[in-house]
């Protein structure tokens, strides 16, 4: 704990600060008063969780989010398994004793895909549940977050991608029919999720999700809606994973609607 003005304040430790996730995060636990430790390779290479010692003094809670990721176009190409497995792996071998040795409370992000036994990124989150289990820490899996703006790219995801067609060009090319359904939850109400289950200490795996399946043509319309465009849908048929929920976190609820999250996105995007 630090100090400010006789007020104690939480120290943070965020391991992947840059990321999707890890920036709003940070934002977000600014905002709530505590201290933000950031920590992260696009910082500073000494900030590589693979081989970096981890300075823990004073550090009260740790949330570790850094993970080799993307949206579906990443996870899934054959040529880049091989880089995911030892970079994701090599990232779990070097925090997760630190973590051990010092005790503090942490939380370890997983994801809803863990649940896949033949994927790389699949089975190194769920190495990363069953580690933090043993060492008693708190595992949250994040379904599809979307909220913060990305440029297109390889690791962006199609939320993203969507509110960039409709904006930048005024109409939404769809790879799949978009019968295929997904779980959204916006960036708002994940920061919200992961600092409740860490506060709580909470023991198990949670869903930081809506709960609600949604079409990915539902999504496309809503965003075409907001901006003024059109959907053009694809020829490919999408697949819906068939995925337990394990429950969700205590004391905690969506407040962000789908439609009023992918509005804001849209006019962010417009405004920008």
């Amino acid at each position: 704990m630090s100090t400010s003005r006789g007020i104690i304040l939480t120290t943070n430790l965020v391991i992947g600060s840059e990321g999707f996730v890890g920036k709003p995060f940070c934002r977000y636990l600014e905002g709530l008063g505590e201290k933000v430790i950031p920590f992260d390779i696009k910082r500073d290479e000494a900030e590589d969780g693979r081989i970096a010692k981890l300075n823990l003094d004073g550090v009260d809670r740790v949330y570790f989010l850094a993970w080799d990721v993307g949206g579906a176009k990443y996870l899934y190409r054959d040529e880049i398994q091989f880089i995911q497995l030892d970079w994701n792996l090599k990232l779990l071998l070097n925090i997760m004793p630190q973590l051990q040795a010092t005790k503090i409370p942490f939380l370890f992000v997983s994801s809803q895909l863990a649940e896949e036994n033949d994927t790389v990124y699949g089975v190194t989150k769920r190495l990363g549940e069953v580690w933090t289990n043993l060492m008693h820490g708190v595992r949250v899996r994040l379904w599809n977050v979307y909220g913060p703006l990305e440029e297109p790219s390889e690791r962006s995801h199609v939320v993203a991608d969507f509110v960039h067609q409709a904006v930048t060009n005024g109409e939404v090319r769809m790879l799949t029919t978009g019968e295929e359904r997904r779980q959204f939850i916006h960036i708002d109400d994940v920061c919200h999720g992961f600092h409740q289950a860490l506060s709580q200490n909470l023991q198990g795996i949670y869903d930081v999700s809506s709960f609600e399946w949604v079409s990915v043509r539902e999504i496309a319309d809503i965003i075409a809606r907001h901006a003024g465009a059109k959907v053009i849908p694809g020829e490919k048929t999408g697949s819906t994973p068939i995925t337990p929920m394990m429950g969700k976190v205590t004391g905690w609820t969506q407040n962000v609607s789908l439609d009023e999250g992918l509005g804001r996105m849209v006019a962010e995007l417009k405004s920008s």
